[in-house]
């Protein structure tokens, strides 16, 4: 499969982002797994409000185990010994996306409570370690979350204005399938936590060929590049 890309892998991950953190944040208590943004101006907000002392739990735990599951990645991806096994990275985010899932199962739980937060905790280490992962296999304009950036790219080169609407198709891409995931999460949180997470676990079972084996650019031929862009 390395005659294919991993833009499409990629793209599925993007959908998988908008409906973890729709999860998150409709039905485990108004934090996100995947948007630390968000998370940092929430508990920024409730610090002035003067409820920093019952926010703090509730915005550290996503904050410190993404923070935690990003070095983590990040050193075993620059580790000389795991030679061509880096993308085994994808393998380990996905079996805990399903344990976040069989928790979330078994628990049913309210939105900041204990279970809650463990199941959180989960999601947010994994997707730290995703996304250390996708910067060491990057296609240029293809976005998994940073979507504020996305937006201003596609905007700010757009040929009305003198731009030259360069790949405007990978970032409008990037865009629409967060925004669908994000209604797909909310739509499936209707039916409980469970069944959002699980649905996001098939997404990555089903990514995860193409983010095992696919062509990222920097294996690409001078030619193939040419083609992609």
């Amino acid at each position: 499969m390395r005659d294919r890309s991993i833009t499409p892998g990629l793209y599925l991950l993007t959908a998988i982002c908008g409906v973890i953190d729709a999860t998150s944040f409709l039905a485990l208590g108004n934090v996100f797994s995947e948007v630390m943004t968000g998370n940092i101006m929430f508990l920024a907000f409730e610090i002035g409000q003067g409820r920093g002392v019952e926010a703090l739990p509730i915005y550290t735990v996503p904050l410190v185990t993404f923070s935690i599951g990003a070095v983590g990645a990040g050193f075993l991806l620059q580790t000389p010994r795991l030679g061509g096994h880096r993308r085994h990275a994808f393998i380990a985010i996905v079996v805990l996306i399903a344990i976040a899932a069989l928790l979330a199962l078994l628990w049913d739980p309210q939105p900041r409570s204990g279970h809650a937060m463990i199941i959180v905790g989960f999601l947010a280490f994994a997707m730290g370690m995703q996304n250390a992962a996708v910067l060491a296999h990057p296609v240029p304009d293809v976005a998994t979350n940073v979507m504020t950036l996305t937006l201003v790219r596609l905007l700010s080169n757009w040929s009305i204005i003198g731009g030259n609407n360069a790949r405007w198709q990978y970032r409008v891409a990037s865009l629409g399938i967060f925004f669908l995931g994000a209604i797909l999460g909310a739509v499936l949180v209707r039916f409980g936590p469970a069944t959002g997470l699980w649905t996001a676990t098939v997404l990555y079972l089903i990514a995860l060929p193409l983010l095992l084996f696919g062509r990222s650019p920097q294996e690409a031929s001078p030619q193939q590049e040419s083609e992609q862009s």
